[in-house]
């Protein structure tokens, strides 16, 4: 026998390859690695066979096998691999030229040298190679087969989710879920079943006769149903059993339909009726897959619903609000508006996530809520607006939203105020002539002749009443100037000084009663105010005066001062009887005063804490106290900082 010419063509390696190695000890070859190369020494008949070895990387491009092709029609072609496996796409490229044999690296060298023998006898090697071409053929068509359907499978995993996600409605959810698992499965109906209020509905149902999805919302007592959305496992049998419409199923396959939360909200079923087919593990876990979207989308769908419902509801309060609201974000821009507050502020639908300050011309409002932003103690104003309308407006913080303000109208409680002011300092100051009077000629009584004991007991008595009556008057004058705006000066002055100044002339009255008055300021810093001396030293002598009289003999009273961003904060704190939680927001309210055992020997006019409150919010301030029965009070103002002037 003629000794066979074998050529070896390895591209990925320099000649010789390792195959040649293996060859036949009295085999004439030829190693190549040049593609050229081989076309030229394949132009040779004595060929008897060409080794080809498959790269275990790239693509059949780069063998540039069609220019091999004139030659491999005639040419046996044996195809060894350096791997077990050879890719799909090698496979292809190659079963066009019908390869002989296969052989994986390593292999056994007589296996190699009994195919050559089989070529150069020319006897039953075509059988063989035959065979096994078939046989590669076979493995091929059905690699192919299961690929393809794979793809299917991913490629409707991939558009249910896609779909099934850009929607918020239920229905066509469901059908977008049914309709391609129907068509997958190939089964002959396919449904989903939900769970409301302890009972199932079939929402959804698809038959494979059907042109499209029955949107249906029956009532079910699915056993199956309910045991797949307790257990949350999916349930798959081939056998006759009654499903959702109580009819015989050959074989079903259901599987829960849970949220990333881990609630079973329903199952999404596929059934055979007619056709007596099981279905498949690799259809089981495609369903979970696309059961795992739907659940996600009808989720994203329910939590949309209450959103919205949320959203009506808040719209349907602000239409129909009677006070003027306004919510912005955290950074200022308009998110919500009260149909009083657009017809107030002339708000368009277009300032829908604009800036507060475009669109709101209100100076004062904008000032609030940029003192807001930058968590100011001071979120109050009464807001006056062009028209002559007055708007009790506070603005707050809202936890992870914004910030929200409420304007309330207060013109004809100002109004009626100006009118109970104007009345009280009329008369008051009409009392203040006659009383004057009185008290005159009471006083001289003494010298018309000599007085007895019991009618100097009552001349004393009756000139206390009128010391009394012609304080509160005095008080009451006071609170009708300070509101008028009478009397307020501003001007830059040191606060800090004001404050020592006003402590050291009360120093006497609180040694007389046994307390100990004390001053302590965070730092030596200057603190500079703008405002008026004579009414900020009334506010600090009110104060000391009430932490005096409502105390006790060898309490104390302390005046702390300090500076928070862009405020002055003052504290009077007392040992005293203290506030009853009830009481404390009256306290500031005119003539009221806390009715106790302890308080009925202190007098008062009930006017002080009143004109404290004016006179700090004529200061564009606030004022609060705390206040703990039995252990004292603390008596808070914050004043706007003024920046010290330039010597």
């Amino acid at each position: 026998m003629e000794t066979p010419h074998v050529i070896v063509f390895d591209q990925n390696c320099t000649p010789p390859s390792r195959v040649t190695a293996l060859l036949p000890a009295d085999t004439r070859s030829h190693c190549l690695s040049d593609a050229a190369e081989l076309r030229a020494m394949l132009r040779d008949d004595d060929v008897a066979a060409l080794v080809l070895v498959v790269p275990d990387h790239g693509t059949p491009e780069r063998m540039e096998l069609p220019l091999l092709a004139p030659y491999l029609v005639r040419t046996p072609l044996i195809l060894v691999s350096a791997h077990p496996q050879i890719s799909a796409a090698w496979l292809q490229a190659f079963m066009v030229y019908q390869p002989r044999a296969l052989l994986t690296y390593p292999f056994e060298p007589a296996r190699l040298e009994a195919i050559l023998s089989q070529i150069a006898s020319q006897k039953a090697s075509t059988v063989t190679t035959q065979a096994g071409s078939r046989d590669l053929e076979s493995i091929l068509e059905n690699a192919n087969r299961q690929l393809n359907a794979r793809s299917q499978e991913i490629n409707t995993v991939y558009t249910v989710g896609k779909s099934v996600t850009a929607s918020l409605d239920v229905n066509e959810i469901l059908e977008r879920v049914v309709v391609p698992a129907v068509n997958l499965t190939q089964a002959d109906s396919g449904f989903v079943i939900l769970k409301e209020d302890e009972q199932l509905f079939v929402h959804v149902a698809r038959h494979r006769e059907a042109f499209a999805a029955e949107l249906l919302h029956t009532p079910t007592s699915d056993r199956i149903a309910w045991q797949v959305i307790r257990s949350g496992r999916p349930a798959m049998l081939h056998r006759k059993t009654k499903v959702a419409t109580d009819l015989l199923a050959r074989a079903f396959l259901y599987v829960p339909l849970q949220t990333p939360g881990g609630e079973i909200t329903g199952v999404l079923a596929m059934v055979n009726w007619k056709k007596n087919e099981a279905f498949s593990e690799n259809q089981l876990l495609t369903l979970s897959t696309v059961a795992d979207f739907a659940a996600v989308a009808l989720e994203n769908a329910r939590l949309f619903k209450l959103r919205e419902a949320e959203r009506y509801r808040l719209a349907a309060i602000l239409q129909h609000a009677a006070d003027a609201i306004i919510i912005t974000d955290l950074d200022d821009r308009l998110w919500l508006w009260s149909d009083a507050a657009a017809r107030l502020f002339d708000i368009s639908p277009a300032a829908q996530g604009q800036l507060l300050s475009d669109h709101i011309r209100n100076d004062e409002l904008r000032e609030l809520f940029s003192q807001n932003s930058m968590e100011s103690l001071y979120n109050r104003v009464e807001l006056s607006l062009e028209n002559g309308t007055i708007y009790n407006t506070q603005v707050s913080a809202v936890d992870g939203i914004g910030r929200m303000a409420v304007m309330q109208e207060i013109t004809h409680l100002k109004e009626l105020d100006k009118l109970k002011s104007e009345f009280v300092s009329t008369v008051s100051h009409d009392l203040r002539t006659p009383l004057t009077t009185v008290q005159g000629y009471i006083a001289l009584l003494d010298r018309a002749g000599p007085l007895n004991e019991l009618q100097t007991q009552f001349v004393t008595t009756a000139l206390a009443s009128l010391d009394h009556i012609t304080d509160l008057i005095s008080d009451l004058l006071d609170i009708g100037r300070i509101e008028a705006g009478y009397d307020l000066e501003m001007q830059p002055l040191r606060f800090d000084e004001l404050i020592e100044t006003t402590v050291s002339a009360s120093r006497v009255a609180a040694r007389d009663a046994g307390i100990a008055l004390s001053v302590h300021p965070s730092s030596q810093a200057p603190l500079w105010v703008r405002g008026n001396s004579r009414r900020l030293r009334q506010v600090i002598e009110n104060l000391i005066s009430n932490a005096v009289k409502y105390n006790r003999e060898g309490g104390w009273v302390r005046i702390g001062i300090s500076q928070d961003n862009n405020h002055v904060i003052v504290t009077v704190s007392d040992s005293g009887i203290g506030i009853p939680p009830d009481e404390q927001a009256r306290v500031f309210d005119r003539f009221y005063r806390v009715q106790s055992s302890e308080t009925e020997s202190i007098e008062g006019t009930g006017l002080g804490l009143a004109i404290v409150k004016s006179v700090v919010e004529k200061h564009k301030g606030l004022v609060w106290v705390k206040s703990t029965v039995g252990k004292g009070s603390s008596f808070c103002f914050v004043l706007p900082v003024y920046d010290a002037p330039r010597a």
